[in-house]
Protein backbone atom coordinates (compact mmCIF):
# COMPACT_ATOMS: atom_id res chain seq x y z
CA UNK A 1 0.00 0.00 0.00
CA UNK A 2 1.31 3.45 -0.68
CA UNK A 3 0.48 4.77 2.77
CA UNK A 4 3.41 6.27 4.64
CA UNK A 5 4.66 4.36 7.64
CA UNK A 6 5.97 5.39 11.04
CA UNK A 7 9.47 4.63 12.34
CA UNK A 8 11.11 3.91 15.71
CA UNK A 9 14.71 4.78 16.48
CA UNK A 10 16.00 1.27 17.15
CA UNK A 11 15.79 -2.36 16.05
CA UNK A 12 15.78 -3.76 19.59
CA UNK A 13 12.29 -5.31 19.46
CA UNK A 14 12.97 -6.98 16.11
CA UNK A 15 16.34 -8.35 17.24
CA UNK A 16 14.93 -9.73 20.50
CA UNK A 17 12.02 -11.35 18.65
CA UNK A 18 14.32 -12.99 16.09
CA UNK A 19 16.78 -14.18 18.77
CA UNK A 20 13.95 -15.75 20.76
CA UNK A 21 12.63 -17.57 17.71
CA UNK A 22 16.09 -18.91 16.84
CA UNK A 23 16.69 -20.18 20.39
CA UNK A 24 13.35 -21.99 20.44
CA UNK A 25 14.06 -23.61 17.08
CA UNK A 26 17.48 -24.83 18.21
CA UNK A 27 16.25 -26.27 21.52
CA UNK A 28 13.35 -28.05 19.83
CA UNK A 29 15.19 -29.32 16.74
CA UNK A 30 14.51 -33.00 17.38
CA UNK A 31 10.90 -32.72 18.60
CA UNK A 32 8.07 -34.10 16.47
CA UNK A 33 5.63 -31.67 14.88
CA UNK A 34 2.22 -32.80 13.77
CA UNK A 35 1.12 -29.47 12.26
CA UNK A 36 0.97 -29.06 8.49
CA UNK A 37 0.30 -25.97 6.42
CA UNK A 38 -0.78 -25.11 2.91
CA UNK A 39 -3.85 -27.32 2.46
CA UNK A 40 -6.50 -24.99 3.87
CA UNK A 41 -9.33 -26.01 1.59
CA UNK A 42 -8.49 -29.72 1.82
CA UNK A 43 -8.27 -29.68 5.62
CA UNK A 44 -11.53 -27.78 5.90
CA UNK A 45 -13.32 -30.29 3.65
CA UNK A 46 -11.99 -33.22 5.67
CA UNK A 47 -13.06 -31.64 8.95
CA UNK A 48 -16.49 -30.87 7.55
CA UNK A 49 -16.83 -34.54 6.54
CA UNK A 50 -15.85 -35.70 10.02
CA UNK A 51 -18.39 -33.38 11.60
CA UNK A 52 -21.23 -34.33 9.29
CA UNK A 53 -20.54 -38.07 8.97
CA UNK A 54 -23.69 -39.86 10.31
CA UNK A 55 -21.70 -42.95 11.30
CA UNK A 56 -21.67 -44.39 14.82
CA UNK A 57 -20.18 -42.25 17.59
CA UNK A 58 -18.66 -43.85 20.68
CA UNK A 59 -19.67 -41.83 23.73
CA UNK A 60 -17.34 -41.94 26.72
CA UNK A 61 -17.13 -39.90 29.88
CA UNK A 62 -13.93 -37.92 29.48
CA UNK A 63 -12.25 -35.72 32.08
CA UNK A 64 -13.25 -32.09 31.62
CA UNK A 65 -10.52 -29.49 31.08
CA UNK A 66 -10.34 -26.42 33.26
CA UNK A 67 -11.17 -23.07 31.65
CA UNK A 68 -7.54 -21.97 31.86
CA UNK A 69 -6.35 -25.17 30.19
CA UNK A 70 -9.01 -24.88 27.49
CA UNK A 71 -7.91 -21.33 26.70
CA UNK A 72 -4.24 -22.36 26.66
CA UNK A 73 -4.77 -25.34 24.36
CA UNK A 74 -6.76 -23.31 21.82
CA UNK A 75 -4.49 -20.26 21.72
CA UNK A 76 -1.43 -19.96 19.49
CA UNK A 77 1.28 -17.38 18.85
CA UNK A 78 2.75 -17.21 15.34
CA UNK A 79 5.70 -15.31 13.99
CA UNK A 80 6.42 -14.74 10.28
CA UNK A 81 9.50 -13.15 8.72
CA UNK A 82 10.10 -12.34 5.08
CA UNK A 83 13.49 -11.19 3.80
CA UNK A 84 13.33 -9.18 0.57
CA UNK A 85 16.66 -9.58 -1.21
CA UNK A 86 18.36 -8.14 -4.30
CA UNK A 87 16.89 -7.88 -7.79
CA UNK A 88 17.92 -9.61 -11.01
CA UNK A 89 19.73 -6.45 -12.12
CA UNK A 90 20.99 -3.39 -10.30
CA UNK A 91 23.00 -2.99 -7.11
CA UNK A 92 23.25 -6.04 -4.84
CA UNK A 93 22.57 -3.80 -1.82
CA UNK A 94 19.18 -2.70 -3.18
CA UNK A 95 15.84 -4.43 -3.67
CA UNK A 96 12.52 -3.53 -5.27
CA UNK A 97 9.67 -3.08 -2.81
CA UNK A 98 6.35 -2.46 -4.52
CA UNK A 99 4.93 -1.03 -1.27
CA UNK A 100 7.51 1.76 -1.43
CA UNK A 101 6.60 2.65 -5.00
CA UNK A 102 5.95 6.38 -5.35
CA UNK A 103 2.52 7.70 -6.29
CA UNK A 104 2.29 7.64 -10.10
CA UNK A 105 6.08 7.32 -10.18
CA UNK A 106 7.30 4.25 -12.06
CA UNK A 107 10.81 3.06 -11.21
CA UNK A 108 10.69 4.56 -7.72
CA UNK A 109 10.43 1.33 -5.75
CA UNK A 110 14.17 0.80 -5.16
CA UNK A 111 14.82 0.33 -1.46
CA UNK A 112 17.35 -1.10 1.03
CA UNK A 113 17.42 -4.86 1.57
CA UNK A 114 14.85 -5.42 4.29
CA UNK A 115 12.72 -7.77 6.37
CA UNK A 116 9.01 -7.78 7.10
CA UNK A 117 7.90 -9.18 10.49
CA UNK A 118 4.41 -10.16 11.68
CA UNK A 119 3.20 -11.53 15.02
CA UNK A 120 -0.24 -13.14 15.25
CA UNK A 121 -1.97 -14.08 18.53
CA UNK A 122 -4.97 -16.33 17.74
CA UNK A 123 -7.61 -18.09 19.83
CA UNK A 124 -9.76 -20.80 18.23
CA UNK A 125 -13.14 -20.50 19.94
CA UNK A 126 -14.52 -23.58 18.18
CA UNK A 127 -14.29 -25.20 14.76
CA UNK A 128 -16.04 -22.26 13.07
CA UNK A 129 -14.96 -19.17 15.00
CA UNK A 130 -11.59 -17.65 15.89
CA UNK A 131 -10.38 -14.28 17.16
CA UNK A 132 -6.96 -12.73 17.28
CA UNK A 133 -4.67 -9.73 16.96
CA UNK A 134 -1.73 -8.93 14.69
CA UNK A 135 1.20 -6.54 14.83
CA UNK A 136 3.70 -6.06 12.00
CA UNK A 137 6.86 -4.11 11.27
CA UNK A 138 9.71 -3.84 8.78
CA UNK A 139 13.37 -2.93 9.00
CA UNK A 140 16.20 -2.35 6.51
CA UNK A 141 19.79 -3.56 6.46
CA UNK A 142 21.64 -1.54 3.80
CA UNK A 143 22.05 2.17 3.07
CA UNK A 144 19.22 4.46 2.02
CA UNK A 145 18.26 4.47 -1.64
CA UNK A 146 17.35 7.57 -3.61
CA UNK A 147 14.83 7.28 -6.46
CA UNK A 148 14.06 9.93 -9.07
CA UNK A 149 10.98 9.72 -11.27
CA UNK A 150 10.44 10.98 -14.83
CA UNK A 151 9.43 14.44 -13.51
CA UNK A 152 12.59 14.78 -11.45
CA UNK A 153 10.86 14.23 -8.12
CA UNK A 154 13.18 12.60 -5.55
CA UNK A 155 11.93 9.86 -3.20
CA UNK A 156 14.31 8.45 -0.57
CA UNK A 157 13.67 5.02 0.97
CA UNK A 158 15.56 4.61 4.25
CA UNK A 159 16.54 1.49 6.25
CA UNK A 160 14.53 2.50 9.29
CA UNK A 161 12.42 0.31 11.54
CA UNK A 162 8.75 0.96 10.82
CA UNK A 163 5.74 -0.30 12.72
CA UNK A 164 2.31 -0.65 11.13
CA UNK A 165 -1.14 -0.21 12.65
CA UNK A 166 -2.26 -3.00 14.99
CA UNK A 167 -5.28 -5.09 14.03
CA UNK A 168 -7.85 -7.21 15.88
CA UNK A 169 -9.76 -9.76 13.82
CA UNK A 170 -12.46 -12.41 13.84
CA UNK A 171 -12.52 -15.41 11.49
CA UNK A 172 -16.08 -16.25 10.49
CA UNK A 173 -17.52 -19.71 9.71
CA UNK A 174 -16.64 -20.92 6.23
CA UNK A 175 -19.38 -21.05 3.62
CA UNK A 176 -19.72 -24.15 1.45
CA UNK A 177 -20.69 -23.25 -2.11
CA UNK A 178 -21.16 -25.43 -5.19
CA UNK A 179 -17.61 -26.35 -6.17
CA UNK A 180 -15.87 -24.04 -3.68
CA UNK A 181 -15.49 -22.94 -0.05
CA UNK A 182 -15.48 -19.28 1.03
CA UNK A 183 -13.35 -18.18 4.01
CA UNK A 184 -13.93 -14.75 5.57
CA UNK A 185 -12.01 -12.63 8.09
CA UNK A 186 -13.12 -9.24 9.41
CA UNK A 187 -10.57 -6.92 11.04
CA UNK A 188 -10.54 -3.67 12.97
CA UNK A 189 -7.41 -1.53 12.61
CA UNK A 190 -6.32 0.92 15.30
CA UNK A 191 -4.23 3.98 14.30
CA UNK A 192 -1.25 3.00 16.46
CA UNK A 193 1.49 4.21 14.08
CA UNK A 194 2.72 7.78 14.39
CA UNK A 195 2.02 8.44 10.70
CA UNK A 196 -1.63 7.43 11.10
CA UNK A 197 -1.87 9.71 14.11
CA UNK A 198 -0.28 12.57 12.17
CA UNK A 199 -2.88 12.08 9.44
CA UNK A 200 -5.69 12.07 12.04
CA UNK A 201 -6.81 8.56 11.11
CA UNK A 202 -9.55 7.38 13.45
CA UNK A 203 -9.77 3.67 12.53
CA UNK A 204 -9.81 1.18 9.68
CA UNK A 205 -11.97 -1.81 8.67
CA UNK A 206 -10.75 -4.76 6.60
CA UNK A 207 -12.80 -7.47 4.91
CA UNK A 208 -10.62 -10.36 3.66
CA UNK A 209 -12.01 -13.32 1.73
CA UNK A 210 -10.60 -16.40 0.03
CA UNK A 211 -12.57 -18.58 -2.35
CA UNK A 212 -10.96 -22.04 -2.50
CA UNK A 213 -12.06 -24.28 -5.34
CA UNK A 214 -12.88 -27.92 -4.58
CA UNK A 215 -10.47 -29.78 -6.87
CA UNK A 216 -10.50 -33.56 -7.49
CA UNK A 217 -6.73 -33.89 -6.95
CA UNK A 218 -5.80 -32.91 -3.38
CA UNK A 219 -2.27 -32.08 -4.48
CA UNK A 220 -3.67 -28.98 -6.21
CA UNK A 221 -5.20 -25.97 -4.44
CA UNK A 222 -6.49 -22.96 -6.33
CA UNK A 223 -8.83 -20.06 -5.80
CA UNK A 224 -9.29 -16.31 -5.55
CA UNK A 225 -8.31 -13.95 -2.76
CA UNK A 226 -9.71 -10.48 -2.13
CA UNK A 227 -9.54 -7.67 0.40
CA UNK A 228 -11.37 -4.38 0.96
CA UNK A 229 -9.51 -2.02 3.28
CA UNK A 230 -11.44 1.11 4.36
CA UNK A 231 -9.67 3.90 6.30
CA UNK A 232 -11.47 6.67 8.19
CA UNK A 233 -10.00 10.10 9.02
CA UNK A 234 -11.20 13.24 10.71
CA UNK A 235 -10.83 14.86 7.29
CA UNK A 236 -10.38 13.03 3.99
CA UNK A 237 -8.38 15.94 2.59
CA UNK A 238 -5.49 17.40 4.59
CA UNK A 239 -4.63 21.09 4.36
CA UNK A 240 -1.38 22.08 2.58
CA UNK A 241 1.71 21.68 4.76
CA UNK A 242 3.17 24.97 3.51
CA UNK A 243 1.97 28.15 1.86
CA UNK A 244 1.36 27.64 -1.82
CA UNK A 245 1.18 23.86 -1.44
CA UNK A 246 -1.67 21.64 -2.58
CA UNK A 247 -4.12 19.79 -0.30
CA UNK A 248 -3.27 16.12 0.29
CA UNK A 249 -6.06 13.63 -0.44
CA UNK A 250 -6.05 10.83 2.14
CA UNK A 251 -6.07 7.22 0.91
CA UNK A 252 -9.51 6.07 2.05
CA UNK A 253 -9.97 2.66 0.38
CA UNK A 254 -7.80 -0.08 -1.13
CA UNK A 255 -9.34 -3.00 -3.03
CA UNK A 256 -7.08 -5.98 -3.85
CA UNK A 257 -7.80 -9.26 -5.59
CA UNK A 258 -6.12 -12.03 -7.55
CA UNK A 259 -5.93 -15.76 -8.27
CA UNK A 260 -3.60 -18.32 -6.68
CA UNK A 261 -2.53 -21.85 -7.65
CA UNK A 262 -0.47 -24.23 -5.47
CA UNK A 263 0.87 -27.71 -6.13
CA UNK A 264 1.82 -29.96 -3.20
CA UNK A 265 4.47 -32.49 -4.29
CA UNK A 266 4.23 -34.32 -0.96
CA UNK A 267 3.91 -33.61 2.76
CA UNK A 268 7.09 -31.54 2.76
CA UNK A 269 7.25 -29.56 -0.50
CA UNK A 270 4.88 -27.14 -2.22
CA UNK A 271 5.17 -24.85 -5.26
CA UNK A 272 2.89 -21.82 -5.08
CA UNK A 273 1.96 -18.83 -7.22
CA UNK A 274 -0.25 -15.77 -6.83
CA UNK A 275 -1.16 -12.67 -8.84
CA UNK A 276 -2.23 -9.41 -7.16
CA UNK A 277 -4.17 -6.49 -8.65
CA UNK A 278 -5.31 -3.51 -6.59
CA UNK A 279 -6.94 -0.10 -6.83
CA UNK A 280 -7.60 2.74 -4.38
CA UNK A 281 -9.73 5.79 -3.67
CA UNK A 282 -8.57 9.11 -2.23
CA UNK A 283 -10.21 12.13 -0.65
CA UNK A 284 -13.57 13.02 -2.15
CA UNK A 285 -13.64 9.79 -4.18
CA UNK A 286 -15.01 7.96 -1.12
CA UNK A 287 -18.45 6.56 -1.81
CA UNK A 288 -18.09 7.03 -5.55
CA UNK A 289 -17.30 4.55 -8.32
CA UNK A 290 -14.06 6.31 -9.18
CA UNK A 291 -10.89 4.29 -8.49
CA UNK A 292 -7.20 4.79 -9.16
CA UNK A 293 -4.49 2.27 -9.97
CA UNK A 294 -2.93 1.85 -6.53
CA UNK A 295 0.23 -0.22 -7.09
CA UNK A 296 1.74 -1.99 -10.11
CA UNK A 297 0.12 -5.37 -10.74
CA UNK A 298 2.49 -8.10 -9.62
CA UNK A 299 3.09 -11.82 -9.34
CA UNK A 300 4.94 -14.15 -7.00
CA UNK A 301 6.22 -17.73 -7.19
CA UNK A 302 7.40 -19.54 -4.06
CA UNK A 303 8.89 -22.91 -3.17
CA UNK A 304 8.00 -23.89 0.41
CA UNK A 305 9.35 -26.65 2.64
CA UNK A 306 7.30 -27.94 5.60
CA UNK A 307 9.56 -29.61 8.19
CA UNK A 308 8.17 -32.65 9.96
CA UNK A 309 10.71 -33.09 12.77
CA UNK A 310 11.35 -29.55 13.97
CA UNK A 311 8.82 -28.50 16.57
CA UNK A 312 7.24 -25.06 16.17
CA UNK A 313 8.82 -24.45 12.75
CA UNK A 314 5.93 -24.37 10.28
CA UNK A 315 7.59 -23.55 6.97
CA UNK A 316 10.71 -22.27 5.23
CA UNK A 317 10.64 -20.92 1.71
CA UNK A 318 12.29 -19.17 -1.21
CA UNK A 319 10.40 -16.86 -3.57
CA UNK A 320 10.68 -14.45 -6.45
CA UNK A 321 8.27 -11.61 -7.12
CA UNK A 322 8.00 -9.34 -10.11
CA UNK A 323 5.76 -6.87 -11.89
CA UNK A 324 3.46 -8.18 -14.59
CA UNK A 325 5.20 -5.66 -16.85
CA UNK A 326 8.34 -7.69 -16.48
CA UNK A 327 11.55 -5.79 -15.66
CA UNK A 328 14.74 -7.32 -14.31
CA UNK A 329 15.36 -4.40 -11.94
CA UNK A 330 11.90 -4.96 -10.40
CA UNK A 331 12.25 -8.74 -10.06
CA UNK A 332 13.36 -9.48 -6.50
CA UNK A 333 14.29 -12.72 -4.77
CA UNK A 334 13.79 -13.47 -1.10
CA UNK A 335 13.21 -15.99 1.66
CA UNK A 336 10.72 -16.44 4.47
CA UNK A 337 9.89 -18.67 7.43
CA UNK A 338 7.04 -19.11 9.90
CA UNK A 339 6.89 -20.54 13.42
CA UNK A 340 3.92 -21.26 15.67
CA UNK A 341 3.86 -21.89 19.41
Amino acid sequence: MKTKRSSLSSNILILVMAAFVILVMINAAQAQSSDRSGLVAQTNSQNQYLQNNPGQVLKLKMPQKSLARELWDNTSLSYYQQFLGPTASGKATETYNVFQEGIDSPNSGRAPLQSFHAVNLRHQINFDWAIGATLSASNGYTDEVENKDKDGFTLTNRPKTEFFNARAYVSLPSLNLPGATLFTTFSYEAPTSSTSKDLDMTYGLVLSQSLAFNLPDVRWTAGLTGQIYRMYYKNNVKAPLFQGGTPAAMQTMIVSTGPYVNYRFNDRWMLGSVLTFDWDQRGVQSGSREFNNNLPHRGRVNLTYFPQKIKYLQSVGLFTQTLLKLRSDATAIGADFAVRF
